[in-house]
């Protein structure tokens, strides 16, 4: 018993460090940060935030953030924040799936229709955060000269008789996801052990 328990623990723990490996950490409004007059709809539109991401709120000291309720959201109501943050720069670990409404307090600053932003957090799903944390893949250069110089009877040397190169990655991943991915496999391999 004790020795099941402890597989258990080892794979939560090792799927845990696989979804913390590909948590994405967000500045809300991108490069233009928590300021007046930008569309943060806009910059919501087509991402998806996940449990165990960060949001950060990039903003001048004259500006603050309050984390609000859904009625407060629609109202523009700063008199009763959920948690007032000020100082420039605050983040926000986002720990469990719904939706989460942030204002700007100074007068009219939300009430203009602009700072604020409603961030809905799903299910971490380890799929999309790949794919969401998977740089677009630029072209290979070319290999080095000497990876295909002629050989014996005509093959050429790092290529097999069929002419195809053994160097080819196995995966589509990039590299540097390649081991997170094989963590999470290992982590589901050691429940999949525990259940049979």
């Amino acid at each position: 018993m004790k020795a099941s328990s402890g597989a258990l623990l080892a794979a939560v723990a090792l799927a845990a460090l696989a979804a913390t490996a590909l948590a994405t950490d967000y500045t809300v409004g991108g490069s233009d940060q928590w300021d007046t007059y930008i569309d943060y709809d806009k910059w919501t539109a087509g991402k998806t935030f996940m449990v165990g991401d960060t949001i950060e709120f990039k903003y001048m000291p004259y500006h603050n953030v309050l984390e609000v309720t859904e009625a407060d959201y629609a109202a523009c109501n700063p008199d009763k924040p959920i948690s007032t943050n000020s100082g420039g720069n605050t983040t926000f670990k986002l720990t469990a799936t719904g939706t989460r409404y942030f204002i700007c307090g100074i007068p009219r600053h939300c009430l203009n229709g602009t700072m604020h932003v409603k961030i809905t957090t799903v299910p971490y799903d380890a799929a999309a955060a790949a794919a969401a944390n998977s740089p677009a893949q630029a072209p290979l250069g070319s290999p080095p000269a000497d990876a295909f110089a002629p050989g014996p009877a005509g093959y050429r040397v790092g290529m097999d008789v069929a002419g195809k190169s053994p160097m080819a990655a196995p995966s589509d991943a990039p590299r540097y996801q390649q081991p997170a991915a094989a963590v999470a496999g290992l982590a589901v391999a050691a429940l999949v052990a525990l259940v049979a």
